[in-house]
């Protein structure tokens, strides 16, 4: 990438031998991604296909010059990829993304980019959905009691106004973008949580203890863009995936317990979307979709 440009978006992907899918990610970000605005950064996570092979072919394109770096990792896990990202970003926004996530329009870069700069207190913005958190004084066994609707509440806000408007919740999974004014304060993935899951949770709620909010906005079902649903994560045994929840969850609930308990109650924000003519237009034929969809599973 051309270093004399700095970017507004820095796009962070880790990817691990899931090459046909990664160039489907990054075709739909040339093909929608905004020139000049943005930067992907793909991290390359100890691959043993051909990634690095076709990682440094594109990378050698004008546009690769243009709008791409990517890096190496020797197989150390999407979160330590993430904190990667961070630090190698020149942006002072950054996206979280995943390999199998596919940008479908043209309007979605310019929207966050607006959004941020018009909510200074909005720290970091879930693109799918967040979730709101609930003291409940019952222990954690098993990994499913972490997702006890009692205890997370998953939520993109009420409808028909969440079609038009950003929720602050709690925490949020991926994908989502936040400030480099936040990372620099509270700190970057915090690495007791490898391999992965409820990091991000912890980093939303230090985020909040330094004076910012956070937001979701449904993007997904709004159409901006389609994920394929953890499409490596998903060859992993999924006892072990539940394993790793249930300590992380534990160490999740440990840490924040308390925070849970004093502001669980409080009243949270909402935020009019920063919505050009276009991506209007978009959602109307969303909510449309949607509507009618609903109606016919009546």
């Amino acid at each position: 990438m051309n270093d004399s440009l700095i970017p507004q978006l820095s796009v962070i992907i880790p990817t691990h031998n899931n090459l046909n899918v990664l160039k489907r990610c990054l075709e739909s970000w040339q093909r929608f991604g905004r020139a000049g605005q943005i930067e992907i950064l793909v991290i390359e996570d100890g691959c043993r296909d051909h990634t690095r092979d076709y990682l440094a072919s594109l990378a050698d394109t004008d546009w690769g010059r243009r709008q791409m770096r990517w890096f190496h990792e020797d197989d150390v896990n999407e979160l330590r990829c993430n904190n990667r990202g961070f630090a190698e970003a020149k942006a002072p926004l950054l996206l979280v993304w995943q390999d199998d996530m596919f940008l479908q329009c043209d309007w979605f870069v310019d929207e966050l980019i607006a959004t941020f700069a018009a909510y200074p207190e909005i720290g970091l913005l879930s693109l799918s959905r967040g979730l709101n958190c609930y003291p409940l004084d019952e222990p954690i066994v098993e990994w499913v009691d972490l997702l006890d609707w009692r205890r997370l509440e998953s939520t993109i806000g009420k409808a028909p106004l969440n079609w038009m408007r950003l929720q602050e919740v709690d925490i949020v999974v991926r994908p989502w973008i936040v400030r480099r004014e936040c990372l620099d304060r509270v700190g970057y993935l915090d690495e007791a949580f490898c391999p992965h899951e409820w990091d991000e949770a912890d980093l939303c709620f230090r985020i909040r203890q330094a004076g910012w909010r956070v937001a979701t906005h449904g993007y997904e079902r709004l159409g901006a863009f389609k994920h394929l649903g953890s499409s490596t994560l998903s060859r992993k045994e999924p006892s072990s995936q539940q394993r790793i929840a249930l300590v992380n969850g534990r160490l999740f609930h440990e840490r924040w317990g308390g925070e849970i308990t004093r502001e669980h109650a409080r009243r949270r924000a909402v935020w009019r979307r920063r919505v050009a003519a276009r991506s209007w237009m978009f959602t109307f034929r969303q909510m449309a979709r949607s509507i009618k969809k609903t109606q016919v599973s009546k």
